[in-house]
């Protein structure tokens, strides 16, 4: 049955599916129009007409036209989304709760240092532009302006490492701006804008003497000897070392867990006798820690380099190539070379490329061969890597009685 429903100078009806109106118009005749549920601009309609037209179309169909017109124009908008926008929309996490794991998005751990490259370099001179809007050429006054800064703060030209390090950054970034964020089709950083490698320099590593000389020297503070037996021990990078807690030390099996790595894969592997044997007495000596408790680090972590080179010279250790003399090609001791200096000894040691990957991951064929130049200078020297730690450290030494059956032999069932 129809329903009728009185509409000022006409009535409407529900018929068949559709709502029908009839209209009283002025010459006595009363035509009936079928609803539309779109905007209503048919010609043989007045502009009254019209206006009824549309007050009879439902509520729900309405709301529903509102919602995509806002999110039309939300679309809109992020389309014309600045470069610093969408920039701390990635390195604040943001961007990763709205897309989830996308094109390889997730958490970053670098957000701070990437955060302060865009900051620096990227958002002065194209911060404001929208996404859509950058150019390859933009790209390329970016990094020439960069460089330009970069050499008046240090009094030197910028290395190719740290301009390869903004380019990885901008690509990275175009790169999501294309997929989650769908603000381009296509990204301005191409291939030949990537920076060239830097002249290989002669990197600093120690010599097993120099090492123990190190951990021997009561002027370096304690917390960062038994860091450097840990860097050299076991080849992890700088943020797993600093993340370590008594929870990744496995006294009974011998073993160490790092959880944080760069590629983000956990990692796990056996650790020499003696470096469990030095890191149980650390353990009594900070009073048996909690095992959320940082094993080691060190306090002030931008002059972790300094440091070293200063620790190093408080350990009367004076050779000339670990403080970067001798000419330009001729790179300072920095903490990284700790890491280094693992690599060589243990390809001094015969050890294969599977075991050394498992500890510092994955290695370019490029710096195995200087890892091996270097580890057949040992082997020249006759110099045996890896010597025993555990009584190294003098203040740790006189608790050795305490934890010999704490750290189990390699014979041990």
């Amino acid at each position: 049955m129809a329903k009728l429903r009185s509409k000022g100078t006409g009535t409407a009806e529900w018929r068949n599916g559709h709502w029908w109106v009839r209209v009283s118009l002025p010459d006595g005749t009363r035509p009936r129009y079928r609803l539309c549920l779109d905007a209503c601009t048919c010609s043989s309609m007045s502009e009254s007409m019209q206006q009824e037209r549309c007050k009879a179309i439902s509520e729900r169909k309405r709301e529903e036209a509102k919602a995509e017109l806002a999110a039309q124009e939300t679309a809109a908008r992020e389309k014309r989304l600045t470069v610093k926008q969408f920039g701390e929309q990635w390195t604040t996490g943001k961007l990763y709760e709205s897309h989830g794991d996308v094109n390889a998005l997730r958490v970053k751990k670098s957000a701070k240092t990437d955060g302060y490259r865009l900051a620096a370099y990227v958002y002065p001179a194209i911060g404001s532009k929208p996404v859509a809007d950058v150019t390859e050429q933009d790209i390329e006054s970016v990094m020439a302006t960069a460089e330009k800064k970069a050499r008046k703060r240090l009094g030197r030209p910028w290395r190719r490492a740290a301009r390869f390090q903004l380019y990885q950054v901008m690509r990275r970034l175009f790169d999501l701006a294309i997929r989650p964020g769908r603000l381009r089709t296509d990204s301005p950083i191409s291939d030949y804008l990537r920076p060239g490698r830097d002249s290989q320099k002669l990197f600093g590593y120690l010599f097993p003497s120099e090492l123990l000389a190190l951990l021997g020297c009561k002027d370096v503070p304690i917390e960062r000897r038994v860091l450097y037996a840990l860097a050299v021990y076991t080849g992890l990078r700088k943020g797993s070392l600093f993340a370590l807690t008594w929870a990744s030390i496995d006294f009974k099996h011998r073993t160490i867990t790092s959880l944080q790595s760069k590629t983000g894969l956990p990692q796990m592997f056996e650790a020499p006798e003696s470096l469990m044997a030095l890191l149980a007495l650390w353990h009594i000596h900070q009073g048996a820690p909690k095992t959320g408790a940082v094993v080691a680090r060190v306090p002030t972590r931008e002059r972790e380099a300094r440091l070293l080179r200063d620790d190093l010279t408080a350990a009367k250790i004076e050779r000339p190539t670990l403080f970067g003399k001798g000419g330009d090609n001729v790179q300072p001791m920095r903490f990284h070379d700790l890491r280094a200096t693992f690599v060589t000894w243990a390809m001094r040691e015969g050890k294969g490329d599977g075991w050394i990957s498992d500890r510092t991951g994955h290695l370019t064929p490029e710096m195995r061969a200087r890892y091996a130049r270097a580890a057949r200078t040992l082997s020249d020297l006759d110099y045996k890597p890896f010597p025993d730690v555990a009584s190294a450290i003098p203040e740790l030494a006189e608790r050795s009685a305490n934890v010999v059956s704490i750290v189990p032999r390699r014979d041990s069932k």
